[in-house]
């Protein structure tokens, strides 16, 4: 037939009862192996630590390299990944399958969970980090987030002896710009006893006094100016050699870590760091295995580090990098020169109206009259900007203090909140969802089977509604079909021994549903979330 008979809900309806067997058969054999496939699914501990980040880890001008973005990028690298990975052997392929540590790394990444909590208030930025992952065991689930954890303990002792060291040597920088200013102090003195001289209606003509006092405040904003550019030319400079980190480390990762040797001694360094970490556990530092393990470990890092210089001494591979690091960086150092550039052209300025300034006639004597004017007005200028940069010392000197300890806190820039636990009750798989999901999967391939089955029946003549439909005529009576008892028996048999054929069939597909979830890993994806 061309044309299929118009039908209606009933009638379909009357299709699937007819064909109930044939679903309840399909639908069991799928309900079976998804019930296998759930049955084996691991169960999945999780454990998760909380951390709670201060104000000067969001934005930290004093140790940039403990900055809250740095430890976050360092700790879900490449190499620490690699690192936890190889030391409790996470993720070991089935077998026949080929380890990929590059697959295994970016697994890893994806399952280790960072909830970033940031502020709602001034100054904006992170306020806590929570860090959660999942394994089949608790125990390595838990020494997992705390490897992870470790790197943010690590950097508060960092932090503290960077900011002694550093406070150290801004306390040297103090007392000599304290020196060069009780040196200057005088000097100072003596031209602002000029300039207020200058400004007295009766000791010169107002034209003279009007210009000496139009280029003393030109002097002043250009002093000013000077001093300005100074602190965003050492601010730009700082930055740069950040980014030039960041091009460094980005090249090593994109150059070196392709190579053979450098892949072995990164592996073999994290081999021996978590030999060390086990030893350190049961014997002292001055024990022979520790002492050769810290010889070897010393001797991988200066071949690495011969390894980094010789690719990092390449320019034509740094000059030909189009990475968005390299990029930043171009554009920070183009920003450079021209801050220096109008630094050059401020200074010029400032020579050129000092030389003015000194060319116009003195407006009476003053106390200390035998010191040239020039010389009274740049001993001004260098104590204003030596003064600017002992209240910036004063400022960064406050800020090492509290960082190091010194003025008796003890509030460090990381604070774990919640330390990582090793949980016994799983978090994962939802066993009775994940059988929700095998039911309907179950009841649809049934329904497929059955409709492969039926939609090409419904172009054929079955009943006397089809015949009215083709035919265009009415049926006027319907004969009975009239079976002796030996057909009967023998339809009856046939009947049983096709449903029996149906049941062993859907027993042996079994086994190939198995294989087939197996390798769709639908389940075994649902369960881990």
């Amino acid at each position: 037939m061309e044309s299929m008979r118009p039908r209606g809900v009933i009638e379909y309806l009357e299709i699937l009862w007819r064909k109930k067997l044939v679903i309840f058969l399909v639908a069991a054999s799928m309900l079976v192996a998804t019930f296998l496939i759930i049955r084996r699914l691991p169960n999945f501990y999780e454990s998760r630590a909380s951390i709670v980040i201060s104000n000067k880890a969001n934005d930290n001008q004093l140790l940039p390299e403990t900055s809250f973005s740095a430890l976050n990028q360092q700790m879900i690298s490449y190499g620490n990944l690699m690192t936890i990975i190889r030391r409790y052997d996470l993720y070991r392929p089935e077998p026949g399958q080929v380890f990929n540590m590059d697959n295994t790394v970016e697994r890893l990444r994806s399952e280790v969970k960072l909830d970033i909590k940031m502020r709602n208030y001034y100054p904006d930025g992170p306020e806590s980090l929570t860090i959660s992952y999942r394994y089949a065991d608790p125990t390595i689930a838990q020494r997992v987030v705390a490897d992870m954890v470790s790197i943010f303990e690590q950097a508060n002792v960092t932090t503290r002896q960077q900011a002694t060291t550093e406070l150290e040597r801004s306390r040297a920088k103090i007392e000599d710009i304290e020196a060069q200013l009780r040196s200057l102090a005088p000097q100072r003195d003596l031209a602002e006893l000029r300039n207020q001289i200058a400004r007295s209606p009766d000791t010169s003509p107002s034209s003279a006094r009007s210009q000496r006092l139009a280029a003393a405040n030109l002097i002043d904003s250009l002093s000013d100016k000077e001093f300005m550019l100074e602190r965003q030319i050492d601010e730009q400079q700082r930055l740069i050699g950040e980014q030039e980190k960041l091009v460094r480390s980005a090249a090593a990762a994109s150059g070196l870590q392709a190579t053979g040797a450098y892949g072995v001694l990164l592996t073999r360094r994290a081999e021996v760091e978590g030999q060390i970490k086990d030893l350190a556990a049961t014997v002292t530092e001055k024990n022979p295995k520790m002492i050769q393990a810290r010889s070897q470990l010393a001797a991988i890092n200066r071949e690495i580090a011969q390894l980094e210089a010789a690719r990092g001494a390449n320019p034509d591979a740094a000059a030909s990098s189009f990475s968005p690091e390299a990029r930043e960086l171009r554009v920070m150092q183009r920003e450079l020169k021209r801050f220096q550039t109008e630094l050059e052209v401020t200074r010029r300025d400032l020579n050129r109206k000092t030389q003015s300034l000194n060319t116009l006639p003195d407006l009476g004597a003053a106390p200390g009259a035998s010191l040239s004017t020039g010389h009274l007005n740049e001993s001004k200028a260098e104590y204003d900007r030596l003064l600017g940069r002992y209240n910036w010392l004063m400022d960064r000197q406050d800020g090492l203090q509290k960082l190091s300890g010194v003025d008796g806190s003890n509030t460090a820039m990381f604070q774990v909140i919640d330390a990582p636990r090793a949980l016994r009750t799983p978090v994962a798989p939802n066993r009775r969802l994940l059988m929700l999901l095998g039911l309907g999967i179950a009841l649809g391939l049934g329904l497929v089977v059955v409709a492969a089955r039926e939609v090409p029946r419904l172009f054929l003549i079955h009943n006397d509604r089809d015949v009215e439909y083709y035919l265009g005529t009415p049926v006027l009576a319907l004969i009975p079909e009239t079976l002796t008892p030996f057909e009967r028996s023998r339809r009856r048999r046939l009947w049983g021994l096709r449903w029996l054929g149906l049941t062993l069939f859907a027993a042996m597909m079994i086994p190939v549903f198995v294989m087939v979830l197996d390798r769709i890993q639908i389940f075994q994806i649902l369960a881990s979330r």
